[in-house]
């Protein structure tokens, strides 16, 4: 494990794209009609944003361009679980959904949903860094469409200080999603994620709640050392589906939950990441059963909660 994890660690410090030679469609039709900027103007307009964002963030998934993928409307559960229920009118007396986007990082997956027709007053989102919500502001053009009390600043899952923004939201959400987010922990950190995840969801709406999202996983679970430039947010942890259903039973187990969770249920899909050539997008990600041994994985989940 030593050694591949030295491998990895020395090929993520190389990982910037000078540009793009194209946008993915649906990004480039999100900014079309959403953002109003015109097609020739596109791929100037994010790199130019990017390369800002860079010399302020120089992580991978910034420097290759990676926060041009919507994550979330690439789970096999958008359209039923997260899209649908957001869409829809609710009838009066009856809890309304409210979905809470951590880890936003410059909300390309909050912008898709509006996009997609979700109420803005059910949508939340969250990062670490104040500078990740003003970059997406100058990305998607739109300080003028969404409420900016529903990003919260700070928002940071292990902590327990006072200025911590995350606390607004606690018991009310019943859609919470978490991309690239979970890999980032220790495995004992990672619990204590969990932990706040479950802090979060509302617990009166008589049925399943849902945390949803995606990450690094492996079919050999463990730690892993993979860390960038700027030696931070580094992969730390990754699962199989038997230690990811592991963590979230082992938190279940907790005191301060065993007597307040009727029902868990853990559903996780390992699969491998491709980049293939399109036509229109340039390059798109496809996602393929994993070959044996794979140590670099992709991991969606959905956990649903159901409380007592």
């Amino acid at each position: 494990m030593t050694n591949i994890a030295q491998i990895e660690a020395s090929a993520y410090h190389s990982q910037f794209y000078e540009t793009l030679e194209a946008l993915p469609k649906s990004l480039s039709d999100l900014l079309t009609t959403y953002s109003r900027i015109p097609k020739d103007h596109q791929i100037d307009h994010v790199v130019k944003l990017r390369d800002e964002a860079y010399a302020d963030f120089p992580y991978p998934c910034i420097g290759t361009f990676r926060f041009l993928e919507f994550d979330l409307s690439a789970h096999y559960a958008y359209q039923e679980h997260v899209l649908s229920p957001l869409k829809m009118p609710f009838p009066d007396n009856t809890i309304e959904p409210l979905f809470l986007d951590l880890g936003t990082c410059f909300g390309q997956d909050f912008r898709k949903l509006v996009h997609d027709g979700a109420l803005v007053r059910r949508l939340w989102a969250s990062d670490i860094d104040s500078k990740f919500i003003d970059f997406g502001f100058k990305m998607f053009n739109d300080a003028d469409k969404l409420p900016m009390d529903h990003f919260l600043c700070p928002g940071n899952l292990i902590s327990k200080s006072p200025d911590d923004k995350l606390h607004v939201l606690d018991d009310k959400v019943t859609i919470l999603h978490l991309t690239a987010v979970f890999h980032l922990f220790s495995l004992e950190d990672q619990k204590a994620v969990a932990d706040r995840c479950l802090q979060l969801l509302r617990k009166d709406t008589g049925g399943p709640v849902l945390v949803l999202g995606a990450h690094v996983g492996s079919l050999s679970p463990g730690p892993y050392q993979r860390q960038n430039v700027s030696q931070d947010y580094s992969h730390k942890y990754r699962h199989d589906e038997e230690s990811w259903k592991g963590l979230w039973d082992y938190v279940r187990g907790k005191d301060a939950w065993k007597n307040k969770i009727k029902n868990l249920e853990v559903k996780s899909r390992l699969l491998r990441r491709n980049k293939v050539k399109d036509a229109e997008s340039g390059e798109i990600t496809v996602f393929t059963r994993p070959d044996p041994g794979s140590n670099l994985l992709w991991q969606m989940y959905e956990v649903w909660v159901t409380f007592t």
